[in-house]
């Protein structure tokens, strides 16, 4: 006999051959009896327990676990969490299973048994004998494997996973969010509510969605697929199938995509579905709704009708002539296909072939994608897309708000016809210039090229220098690529993008876009707000921009930061801002901010530009702002850094820098991005609420206003001992802050040693033995690695733990104070406000006192409290909640969550629980506690309260949302529609008062928040 405890860590642990007691300690652990009766316990954590022979024992604990008690009458106490319990038709006779909390599942592999199987999913909360040898309680899932015979399984009202194996199935999901398989054998799948996947497998199946929006397989065979209510997606798989959408917006295949065809039959139903045939002759019916019917040339010879709706017929491969008849003709395609009411159409040719297409559709919103050879393409009065392709094309769009697109080769004539038209001509293959204006309403390129009727034009040429004039089109796209282009936008927002080469760019009216890369670039950005982007990869090329009216941004070299080019740019009138990053650089740069600036060694002239961004490089900058919000990045160097006016941005880079805010509310960071520059820096915050962060070594003046200063010293080996005030505070002996009135502080990897002010502070403690005091105000403490003491004192503070190694002392102080969990662990909290000596898992170690506020984690937390008012929230899995004495408020969280408010008045939250696993309060006093329901999350309305039925088997009445409690058994479901067929009820809560079931409920026991 062994008796073998686990440990804080990952155990695997073995038994003898004789009895054993085994159990798991902290950690995830796995766990095997062998022979003989024994006793396996799993823990805290989600283990794995394997029983093997003999009469066991197993208790799972908490998280979520593995559990197979093997051959022998076994008795299983899965416990709270999500567990999972496996047995094969050998391992059933005699074990008793209790699920416990959470969401369980049974999964029961019977391939083997030796008789059909006939097999119905109990509900959880009653014992329940199965298969002649099996007692299970609260197991809400099963995943059933089935024999090679005729079985008839039933699911419940969760998620099952039900498979048939051999033999002529009957397979029903229930309630849930069903997996159906039928195997081998001609096979019944219901789904049942819920969204269901049914796959009938081999064979001659019959599948049936049910409500929910389902998806319907049935594999080899000549089957029969069901959609029936809500948005189904059936594929009816080899052989003569006959498919049925029924109501929703359903797809069908009969065989799309399968190597094989069958003659199918499609029937779409009611709403706008989508339809495919495939190989094969084929019957397709659109039914009600606006439907899609695709077919492909070659396929078989099906029949088409579109049904009522307007129906879209899309058809591939298509060749030659097609001419559209009137919806209620029949018409035929080349391969014998024969259609009836179908409004509009979707041509698309083969896939690099050269014939010519003549094609003409109807009066819907058709699209044709013709690609090489020399096109005819024809449209009426709807919304039309048409993509001729390559070839010397002719499109005549005809009434309505159209796109075309024209391909390489040139010499097409597009006739856009009435309303609101986009034309793009793809001539990027095009090695001499290219010539584009309009005149009166006819767009003309030196190609042979003609446009007529378009409002909005997209050009993209080639390599050679280009001309491209917008004229009295409405919006134009012009894309120059190589070559020294002239692109002139008109009276609408443009986009203008010269590309390579020395270009002259001119915006017009509107708000327009403009880039622009290489060479010697003239830009008038013209009236509007227009954006300017320059990049120049190399040379010294001379560039020269207008904005012109309007608030405009130029950008200058913005992505590489190059010195590369030259640039003069005058902001015109308007309130502009000039981006200039010159990060690249190496040389000293000086700027000041005026009507006439310069960028001294950076190659750039700011006219009549009210804001500067500008990043300059390694060199020794000074740079200084004006009266408007500006950025300076100095980069490495000793820089010089002043905003005046304005709320500026400000960051020094490596090196000793001089930053100067000004007035303003300004943002000064010594180093930006690097916590390893320890030469001195100086920060002048002036003026204004500013925001000052400084390293080791460095010097900062908050000045007037209310301001903040970051100390990052998180490079540091050395603790630091300092309090915060308003007046010179000496954090060591190089670093200095003086006039802030808050402070975030990031530690040393020592013992460090800080007490914050009145406001509302940060501390945070990195690794190293660190104390840590909020003083007044509502602060955010962290511990880090090491030994650490964290004070809120006074106000509403946030005390987080981000390790779990050390042994740490967090005490609130005044106020509500809130404890947060913010690390990465394979364990979980396990927490006793009254008891600190029984913390564990992300709290071991830890001593709490004055906090009224927890946060767990998302893992399955066992969270208690004191005598005073609380606040617990779970998060994640299957938590335990305990309040105490007092009035508290106590909120599970997502999953199956355990709740005890313990004496007073207390509050138990939902949020709306969409998997329907539920939780389960223990001491439920009516006309004491409330159920808190949130509004917002559950769909109800922001005023009223929701339906509410109470009986031993309450029933849905109408369509809104409701509560229904039972009786007999003290569960509470919420159904967000009633009798409606979008939702299903979800289990929110079961009530409890000691060992007896809540019997009875009323509205009045809700808060609706």
């Amino acid at each position: 006999m062994a008796t073998n405890p686990g440990t804080d860590q990952q155990d695997v642990i073995f038994g003898t051959d004789t009895t054993d007691t085994l159990s798991g300690g902290f950690s995830s652990d796995r766990i095997f009896g062998y022979s003989d009766n024994d006793v396996l316990s799993g823990g805290f954590q989600g283990d794995g327990l394997n029983g093997d022979n003999g009469n066991d024992s197993i208790s799972g604990g908490s998280g979520a676990d593995t559990i197979q008690g093997g051959i022998g009458a076994d008795t299983i106490d899965a416990g709270t969490g999500d567990d999972l319990v496996i047995a094969s038709r050998t391992e059933l006779d005699g074990d008793v299973v209790d699920g416990g909390l959470g969401f369980d599942s049974l999964w029961l592999s019977l391939w083997d048994h030796t008789t059909a199987l006939t097999f119905v999913a109990p509900d959880p909360i009653a014992q329940s004998t199965l298969l002649g040898g099996i007692k299970v309680t609260n197991v809400e899932q099963f995943t059933i494997v089935g024999t090679s015979f005729g079985d008839t399984i039933t699911g419940g009202r969760w998620n099952d996973v039900l498979s048939g194996g051999d033999g002529n199935d009957t397979l029903s999901g229930g309630i849930g969010r069903d997996s159906l398989n039928g195997g081998t054998g001609d096979d019944t799948l219901n789904g049942g509510n819920g969204i269901d996947v049914l796959s009938g497998d081999a064979g001659a199946d019959t599948i049936r969605g049910g409500y929910g929006n389902d998806s319907g397989d049935g594999g080899d065979g000549n089957d029969e697929l069901y959609g029936e209510a809500g948005n189904d997606n059936l594929t009816g798989g080899n052989g003569d199938d006959a498919l049925s959408g029924g109501d929703g917006d359903d797809v069908l295949s009969g065989d799309y995509g399968s190597p094989q065809g069958g003659s199918d039959t499609l029937d779409g139903g009611s709403g706008d579905d989508i339809l495919y045939g495939g190989a094969g002759t084929d019957s397709v019916t659109g039914g009600d709704g606006n439907d899609y019917v695709g077919v492909t040339i070659g396929n078989g010879e099906d029949t088409i009708n579109g049904g009522a709706g307007i129906d879209t017929l899309e058809v591939r491969k298509l060749s030659g002539t097609f001419t559209a008849k009137a919806s209620n003709l029949s018409n035929t395609l080349s391969d014998g296909t024969t259609f009836i009411n179908m409004e509009a159409y979707s041509l698309t040719s083969g896939f690099g072939t050269s014939t010519v297409e003549n094609w003409t559709t109807g009066d819907g919103n058709d699209t044709m994608y013709a690609f090489d050879g020399n096109d005819i393409l024809s449209s009426g009065k709807g919304n039309d897309y048409i993509d001729a392709g390559v070839g010397v094309d002719i499109v005549n769009s005809g009434d309505g708000n159209d796109r075309i697109v024209a391909g390489n080769g040139g010499k097409d004539t597009i006739r856009a016809g009435a309303g609101t038209d986009t034309v793009t001509i793809e001539r990027r293959d095009a090695a001499t210039a290219l010539t584009f204006s309009i005149t009166g309403v006819t767009g003309t390129i030196n190609d042979g090229t003609t446009v007529s009727d378009a409002e909005h034009y997209s050009i993209y040429a080639g390599s050679g220098s280009d001309t491209l004039t917008a004229g009295a089109a409405l919006s134009v796209k012009f894309y120059g690529a190589n070559g020294n282009d002239r692109l002139t936008g008109g009276k609408g927002s443009d986009w203008l993008d010269g590309g390579a080469g020395n270009d002259t760019l001119t915006g017009g009216d509107g708000n327009d876009t403009i880039y622009d890369e290489g060479g010697a670039n003239t830009v008038d950005a013209g009236t509007g707000n227009d954006l300017v982007d320059i990049e120049i990869g190399s040379g010294t090329a001379a560039n020269s921009v207008l904005l012109g009216t309007g608030n405009d941004l130029v950008k200058i070299n913005s992505v590489d930061g190059l010195t590369a080019g030259k640039f003069t740019v005058d902001g015109g009138t308007g309130t502009d801002t000039a981006s200039v990053n010159r990060s690249m650089g190496t040389a000293n740069m000086s700027f000041v901010l005026s009507p006439n600036a310069v960028l001294t060694n950076g190659d750039v002239t700011l006219r009549n530009i009210e804001a500067v961004q500008i990043w300059t490089g390694s060199g020794t900058d000074s740079l200084t702002g004006g009266a408007l919000n500006d950025l300076f990045h100095g980069g490495a160097g000793n820089d010089t850094l002043k905003g005046l006016a304005g709320n500026d941005r400000l960051y020094g880079g490596v090196g000793a820098d001089r930053l100067e805010g000004g007035d303003g509310n300004d943002t000064l960071q010594a180093t930006h991005g690097t916590r390893f520059d320890t030469q001195a820096d100086r920060l002048y915050g002036g003026a204004g609420n500013d925001s000052l962060r400084i390293n080791q070594g460095d010097y900062a003046d908050a000045g007037t206003g209310t301001d903040r200063v970051y100390v990052d010293l998180a490079n540091q080996a050395t603790g630091v001992s300092f309090a915060f005030s308003n007046g010179t505070v000496t954090v060591n002996a190089t670093t200095k802050f003086a006039g802030a009135e808050s402070l975030e502080f990031y530690g040393t990897s020592g013992n460090d040693s800080v007490t914050a002010g009145a406001l509302n502070d940060v501390l945070k403690g990195n690794s190293g033995n660190d104390t840590l005091r909020g003083g007044a105000g509502d602060d955010l403490l962290e511990d880090g690695a090491g030994n650490d003491k964290l004070y809120g004192d006074a106000g509403n503070d946030t005390l987080i733990r981000t390790n779990e190694i050390g042994t740490d002392s967090f005490d609130g102080g005044a106020g509500t104070d809130t404890l947060k969990f913010s690390l990465s662990s394979t364990m979980s909290v396990k927490l006793d406000l009254a008891n600190s000596a029984n913390n564990g898992g992300m709290a071991k170690g830890l001593t709490v006192t004055g906090v009224e506020v927890v946060y767990g984690s998302d893992r399955d937390d066992d969270i208690r409290g004191t005598s005073a008012n609380e606040k617990f929230f779970g998060g994640g899995a299957d938590d335990f909640l305990f309040g105490g004495a007092g009035d508290d408020v106590l909120e599970g969280g997502a999953a199956g969550d355990l709740l005890q408010g313990g004496t007073g008045t207390n509050q138990f939250v939902f949020h709306s629980d969409g998997f329907g696993t539920g939780d389960q309060i223990v001491d439920f006093t009516r006309g004491q506690d409330k159920l808190v329901v949130d509004r917002s999350d559950f769909g109800i309305a922001a005023s009223g309260n929701p339906g509410f039925i109470i009986g031993a088997n309450p029933t849905a009445s109408g369509t809104g949302p409701q509560f229904l409690f039972e009786t007999d058994n003290g569960r509470l479901w919420y159904d967000r529609d009633g009798t409606g067929n979008n939702y299903d009820a979800e289990l929110i809560v079961t009530l409890a008062n000691g060992s007896t079931h809540v019997s009875t409920l009323a509205i009045s026991d809700f808060l609706f928040v």
